[in-house]
């Protein structure tokens, strides 16, 4: 008889551990927010999702960042039309990073470091590899809609705890991928939302430019979009107004970076984008606690996470026996 799973979430990380497991198990998603809603309750939406390998890595989070590498690698040399695409991407860094620290060198395809003549100012290392972007307005209900044609089920339903996705989803074993969420079915009160303010701008710009280090800048075109998404910023704000000030701030970051190529943005006319990212103090939770297991506190890395964390899901849960379902 095959296993049932239930899974918490309908976000990037529930999606991808949904296409992963359904393979082999019959899979239910419960969640409040699907692809295609727009609420500010959820981050996935909104993400500016680039994979953009996180430097700051063990060794089992570079390997989930490398399977998710490979399963968007695949998609977007297979179907066009999916929201997923290939970019150049050129990437800075301010502070003491040095190559040695870049440990996915030799995962990005046509990796190089720039000379330093190529360097704008007080930047103090570049490299430029080829990666790809997602608009997460065509992804997500693509990726839906593969599900559904694999079998797996979804309820639209907030659920308060653990046992109520056991009783909805009729599984034994459940899959929390409930982000935010996790603060309270899992009890952990180091989940809490970071807020995240962006905005979209109309333009043919088709490149991938990103600064970290002493600020945290960057332009992300979207597939299919005719524009790009430009950021960036954490705060601990948790109200949903737009701050004015900082859209002149991340237009100016921008034009640095990219010698000037929106200095005729009108920010009266962009699009502001706004969410909250399921954050965690302490990162990344992946780990089996009994009949549960916990896929969750990704923040703004879900789309760099999320096929890889699947994976992870998967391998715990054959490593032991799966029980009987309800």
């Amino acid at each position: 008889m095959v296993e049932s799973i239930g899974i918490i979430g309908a976000g990037i990380t529930g999606l991808a551990t949904a296409y992963v497991l359904s393979s082999k198990y019959n899979v239910t998603i419960v969640a409040r927010d699907q692809p295609g809603d727009m609420g500010l309750d959820w981050a996935s939406p909104w993400a500016g999702a680039v994979f953009h390998p996180q430097r700051h890595a063990d060794k089992s989070q570079q390997q989930m960042q490398r399977d998710c590498f490979k399963f968007y690698w695949d998609v977007a040399n297979q179907e066009p039309s999916n929201g997923v695409k290939l970019y150049p991407m050129t990437e800075y860094f301010d502070d003491e990073t040095t190559e040695s620290d870049l440990w996915y060198r030799s995962l990005m395809p046509d990796y190089q470091v720039l000379p330093a003549s190529a360097l704008p100012s007080e930047i103090k290392l570049g490299s430029k590899y080829t990666t790809l972007a997602i608009n997460p307005l065509i992804f997500l209900p693509w990726l839906k809609e593969k599900l559904v044609a694999k079998g797996v089920k979804f309820i639209r339903k907030e659920v308060k705890s653990i046992e109520e996705a056991r009783s909805f989803t009729k599984s034994k074993i459940i899959v929390n991928a409930s982000g935010v969420g996790a603060r309270v079915l899992a009890g952990d009160q180091a989940v809490g939302p970071v807020r995240g303010q962006t905005m979209f701008v109309k333009t043919d710009f088709s490149e991938l430019v990103m600064l970290e280090g002493s600020e945290y800048t960057y332009v992300i075109p979207r597939a299919g979009s005719g524009g790009v998404i430009m950021g960036g910023i954490k705060s601990d704000r948790l109200d949903a107004e737009i701050d004015v000030a900082l859209k002149s701030d991340i237009l100016r970051r921008v034009n640095r970076l990219t010698k000037g190529a929106f200095e005729d943005v009108d920010l009266d006319k962009v699009t502001d984008v706004l969410g909250f990212r399921p954050g965690r103090k302490g990162g990344l939770r992946v780990e089996r606690e009994g009949d549960v297991v916990h896929a969750y506190g990704v923040e703004g890395a879900g789309y760099i996470y999320s096929f890889g964390v699947a994976e992870k899901v998967k391998q715990l849960l054959e490593g032991s026996q799966v029980k009987a379902r309800l």
